[in-house]
């Protein structure tokens, strides 16, 4: 069993809802991926810009050959946002070996990051 920390980029989002067990009304959270913004008008100049960078976690549980298919890796995801804070379900999950391999490579589209916080 083996566990990667891979680079991720975050968004600032508003959320409501509960959060470590309490109730919490309109707060700015972290959110894993990107947001597009555009120049003057629509779909024009589109970059994909992220608010912060942490870390996806993926824990190796196993892997799998089932008789003539491709190789299955089975893991567990979790993320860690810019505040140092653990989230995600303990779900497991399956994908193929080879595309296991480039999710490690880190987050798959280019993005800017600025390094500035909103």
């Amino acid at each position: 069993m083996s566990t990667h920390k891979v680079k991720f980029p975050f968004v600032r989002h508003e959320y409501s809802g509960p959060i470590d067990g309490e109730f919490v009304d309109a707060v700015q959270t972290w959110k894993p991926g990107t947001r597009c913004e555009y120049g003057d008008y629509e779909f024009s100049n589109e970059q994909w810009v992220a608010d912060g960078e942490g870390f996806m976690v993926l824990e190796v549980l196993g892997a799998f050959k089932p008789g003539k298919y491709p190789e299955r890796t089975f893991y567990l995801r979790s993320f860690i946002d810019p505040d140092g804070r653990q989230f995600g379900k303990p779900k497991v999950r399956v994908m193929a070996s080879a595309a296991f391999k480039r999710m490690l490579k880190g987050y798959r589209h280019p993005y800017i990051y600025s390094g500035e916080e909103p």
